[in-house]
């Protein structure tokens, strides 16, 4: 016997059910065919006359494991006349997978290369076995019988069972293995010796006991690298009643609910990992479907008042400081190549298809097949509704959510970033930073997780922060230089939020305390001011009937600071209300409409730049008030928090997990003090971060604590 390749330790740990040994004639062949039974009665012995008729004792031995027959259809001396070489019975616990460890195993320890199974009850046609015994000598390690190949024969199989196989087992196992099976119940296979000693196999385990062993190795050999092959074959089903262990109901909803504990990973050795990765092209068919969907709902973007002005600056070269000036300045190089908002709006949405397509394309290792529902989430309105608006906001994130998905695939891939990755993290970072620059409490976060990839100064605290700080510092210094100061005209954007604070401030103490220049354009009484106020945004002191009261007056806004900073001081509570108030408007908080989301169309321009709106954005504009509680804040806010706590206390990737969820929460919170207004897309970077921790927080929940599954954690 050749056993030297079975590690005597490992050897050990093998779960075996008991079993006699009432017929061994000893091992003649390389192969061997393991024919498992229970009470089949002349249909055992028909299939071992045509294998006799065969020669298949001339090329393998067929050794008979019994499952607890008392038909008397295994008497010794017939199964000699037929050539059997041996007969185990199973005395232990368990149906057919007991019985097929029982034959494995004593089939390994007499040194067989390679073992073929075939059904005993005589439905399968054994004149097959001679080419599975050819694949198996080819270096092939898993062949399955296929009645649906070209060639293959499928007599009188139950339609409901046809349907079946078809249409969910073996797609089922095709999508989790990632091998394109066809016919996956039946038992008429072949694997070979290593594949079945490998330790990340490790078939002999009492997890398999019925039917799990067949749907396990199907889903997992496929993805531990093994050569796996189908052979099509005959598979026939006598008239009239059908030969089976398997019960209408009870058995087929055992059938699936197996099925479906294998395609999860429920039965891998705990603590491996799959050697294969899924292919990435179904990713990239659902992101570029993603993509055109998107071009085809946005296309050339939306653009508002906002977005006008800046287009401006841009076609003029010359800067006004109120939007962000490197945003405008981009533009003007996106606009030489292409007139208008539409190379700037396919720069997002390759930032933010590509985002999905990378974190879909880490979480195969872990998830496998099922990481194809990562790029699902960008369909969901409450992120891709706001899309087609050519906003700071918009480009903002989908260029940090780019950064940390390049991170994050780096990591899952047991790699450093590479020369290019570095460089598009940090050149996404300085264009994040100048397109809105509350941003820069972000990239903190976004820096130390990348340092931790990196492996630099991780034992160091002090230095490790000194680099993420220095990190930073060298972002907001490169974005605001990259533009000569001549070209910017200063508006001091600021006085937005002061005014509306002023204001604010004003109304709820019943005092005026606004500066002169403001109340001599919109009066100065009590009712004057209130109804100019109202929580949720500054519109009506800049766009209303008085006309926009921004001024670039050094006395004027220096007046205006000063009054604004004594106002906060002298009123602290007045303010702080003021603050939380506005902010849980633009939370939502107990509101039941949405605020301001994205307005599918570009407003008058002197550019001749225009959108027609069509059925893809209509749909998604649709779901603003149809289902207003996507876009509200709070709710991602609530979720994130929860995701947060889950895959912390899972101990799953915690350093992303705490410096994404955490960059989110310093972006947000700010806004209790900086919002002029209740827009959703102030907060939109922090949907993204909600979106991809909640998908994760759910697989890991589903993984951990329905199907048992952990996974090696990687921090």
């Amino acid at each position: 016997m050749n056993t030297l390749d079975i590690d005597p330790v490992a050897r050990s740990t093998w779960e075996v059910p008991t079993f006699e040994t009432p017929l061994w004639l000893g091992r003649k062949h390389r192969w061997c065919v393991v024919i498992p039974v229970i009470n089949e009665g002349n249909r055992i012995r028909s299939l071992l006359a045509q294998m006799a008729k065969a020669q298949i004792a001339s090329i393998a031995d067929i050794i008979i494991v019994d499952g607890g027959s008392t038909d008397g259809s295994l008497e010794l001396q017939y199964l000699q006349e037929q050539g059997v070489s041996g007969l185990l019975v199973k005395t232990g616990p368990g149906k057919l997978s007991s019985q097929l460890r029982c034959a494995y195993a004593f089939a390994l320890d007499q040194g067989y290369q390679g073992i073929v199974s075939i059904d005993g009850n005589d439905k399968d046609d054994p004149r097959a076995i001679p080419n599975f015994i050819t694949a198996l000598e080819d270096g092939v390690d898993f062949v399955q019988a296929s009645r649906f190949l070209p060639g293959g024969v499928a007599v009188n199989t139950p339609k409901s069972r046809d349907l079946a196989i078809r249409l969910i087992h073996a797609p089922a196992l095709s999508f989790s293995s990632g091998f394109p099976w066809t016919d996956t119940t039946q038992g008429f296979r072949a694997y070979s010796r290593k594949m079945l000693l490998d330790p990340e196999i490790n078939p002999f385990r009492d997890i398999f006991r019925e039917y799990e062993l067949l749907a396990y190795l199907s889903h997992r050999v496929p993805q531990m690298g093994f050569r796996c092959q189908e052979l099509s074959t005959s598979r026939i089903y006598p008239e009239g009643e059908v030969p089976t262990k398997i019960s209408a109901v009870r058995g087929n909803m055992k059938v699936l609910t197996t099925l479906l504990l294998a395609c999860v990973g429920t039965y891998n050795v705990p603590g491996t990992t799959r050697r294969t990765l899924t292919s990435v092209r179904p990713l990239a068919i659902v992101c570029l479907i993603g993509f055109l969907y998107s071009v085809l709902a946005f296309f050339p973007g939306w653009m508002s008042p906002d977005s006008v002005a800046q287009y401006g600056d841009a076609k003029n070269g010359i800067y006004y400081d109120w939007h962000p000036v490197l945003m405008a300045w981009w533009w003007r190089h996106l606009d030489s190549l292409y007139t208008g908002p539409g190379l700037f709006l396919i720069q997002n949405l390759i930032l933010y298809w590509g985002s999905w397509y990378l974190f879909s394309v880490a979480s195969r290792r872990w998830l496998g097949r099922w990481a194809l529902l990562i790029p699902f989430l960008g369909f969901w309105p409450g992120l891709l509704f706001p899309l087609g608006q050519i906003w700071k906001d918009i480009a903002f994130a989908c260029s940090i959510f780019f950064s940390w998905a390049l991170l994050f695939n780096a990591q899952c891939s047991y790699r450093k970033p590479r020369w290019y990755e570095r460089l598009s993290i940090f050149i996404l970072s300085i264009f994040a930073f100048g397109v809105k620059t509350n941003g820069v409490l972000v990239l903190p976060f976004l820096f130390w997780y990348w340092t931790h990839i990196e492996g630099w100064k991780r034992n160091n605290l002090f230095l490790r922060s000194g680099l993420c700080a220095s990190l930073v510092l060298i972002t907001t210094i490169s974005a605001t230089t990259l533009l000569s100061a001549n070209h910017i005209i200063k508006t001091y954007p600021l006085q937005y939020t002061q005014t509306y604070d002023l204001l604010a401030i004003s109304v709820k103490t019943q005092q005026n305390l606004l500066p002169n220049y403001i109340n001599e354009r919109i009066g100065n009484t009590s009712k004057e001011l209130s109804s100019l106020y109202f929580s949720g945004g500054n519109n009506l002191l800049f766009y209303n009937a008085y006309g926009n009261i921004q001024t670039s007056d050094p006395v004027k806004l220096s007046d205006l600071n000063t009054r604004w900073l004594n106002a906060i001081l002298e009123y602290p509570g007045p303010y702080l209300k003021h603050r939380l108030e506005n902010f849980s408007a633009l939370m939502r908080w107990k509101e039941k409409t949405t605020a301001a989301v994205a307005s599918p169309t570009i407003v008058e321009n002197p550019y001749n730049i225009s959108y027609q709106s069509n059925k893809i954005a209509d749909w998604l504009g649709s779901h603003t008030y149809h289902h207003p509680w996507m876009f509200f804040p709070w709710l991602y806010m609530l979720a994130m928090l929860g995701s947060m706590a889950v895959l912390i206390t899972l101990n799953w990737k915690r350093t992303f997990v705490i410096n994404l969820g955490n960059s989110a929460l310093a972006f947000v919170l700010p806004h209790i003090f900086i919002a002029p207004a209740a827009d959703y897309r102030y907060l939109y970077y922090s949907y993204f971060c909600t979106a991809i921790l909640l998908f994760f927080s759910i697989t890991e929940l589903i993984r951990r604590f329905i199907f048992g599954k952990p996974i090696a954690n990687h921090n």
